[in-house]
Formats: C-alpha cells, structure tokens, sequence
C-alpha cells in the first residue's frame, strides 16, 4: 500500500500483483494518478471496485464497507 499526501489530501494506492486500489479525498488527485500511470503502463478502469481479494466493498454515503459474507457463503456451500 502507498499512502502520498497533497497539502491536506491523500492518495491511497494499493497494488495486488496485476490489479491496482486506489482512491482519494480530492478527485483531481485521482484523475492526475491516472493519467501519469496510463502514460507509463497499458491500464483499463474498471469502475467501482465492488470487489477486492475475495472482499466484498460496498460504498454509500455513510463509508465504506467492507465483508466476506460472499465468500463464506461461497465456503459453506462447498463443504
């Protein structure tokens, strides 16, 4: 995980062998990451992650949250 900071601002970058996390609190931050990363690296945007390392991500209004509810059900169905 990288954490960079921008006056009172932060980036978070996290990267999982061939998948890349990453969100902040300005939106300009955001857009500059990507352009300077699909500059250097070929790189599609996926949308809003959902999903993540078999955790299940759900954003609102009120956070973020994150479960493996998925996932174990996933586990008891198979055992």
């Amino acid at each position: 995980m990288f954490i960079k900071k921008v006056g009172t601002d932060i980036i978070l970058v996290q990267i999982y062998v061939d998948d890349i996390m990453f969100g902040s609190t300005n939106v300009k931050i955001c857009e500059d990451f990507v352009k300077a990363m699909q500059r250097e690296f070929e790189m599609s945007m996926m949308g809003e992650l959902s999903f993540f390392l078999n955790l299940q991500v759900k954003q609102s209004k009120e956070g973020i949250f994150v479960c493996q509810s998925k996932y174990c059900k996933d586990i008891l169905k198979k055992f």
